[in-house]
């Protein structure tokens, strides 16, 4: 390799780490955490590929009956049309409500449209209701 190559591939590298990095403070992740995350985001591509990959494949891996088929195919409708209706009322897909309970933070991914991959996942902000409660009263 010459020495430009080098560089280039070290340039690389280490703006891999550094998203690595960002990604693991933005969640709060462990490095153990991120090794199942990346284990099983390998695993899910790895099914997308397989089922991609030709017409039969699909029945074969969700079942071999026709109702099987009939209701991944309905489920997945249903969540469409949940997540479609959910957003266009302004409030979390089921999507961003899972990253949300996993990452603990206020993540919505159509944030990425607007500020961009750093806005999806953000501080929670916890409103009280009244503050001027007093507290003592209660036992």
């Amino acid at each position: 390799m010459t020495r430009t190559m080098l560089n280039q591939k070290n340039k690389i590298l280490e703006w891999h780490k550094g998203r690595i990095n960002w990604f693991k403070r933005k969640t709060g992740i462990s490095d153990y955490g991120l090794l199942w995350y990346t284990f099983f985001k390998g695993v899910l591509i790895g099914a997308v590929i397989i089922l991609l990959t030709g017409c039969g494949t699909l029945p074969a891996v969700v079942g071999t009956s026709a109702s099987t088929y009939e209701s991944y195919k309905t489920i997945t409708f249903v969540k469409g049309g949940v997540d479609l209706s959910l957003a266009a009322n302004g409030e979390k897909t089921i999507d961003d409500r899972v990253l949300s309970k996993i990452t603990g933070y206020d993540c919505k991914i159509r944030r990425v449209l607007d500020e961009g991959i750093e806005a999806v996942c953000q501080e929670l902000k916890i409103k009280s209701i009244n503050p001027n409660i007093d507290n003592k009263d209660k036992k």
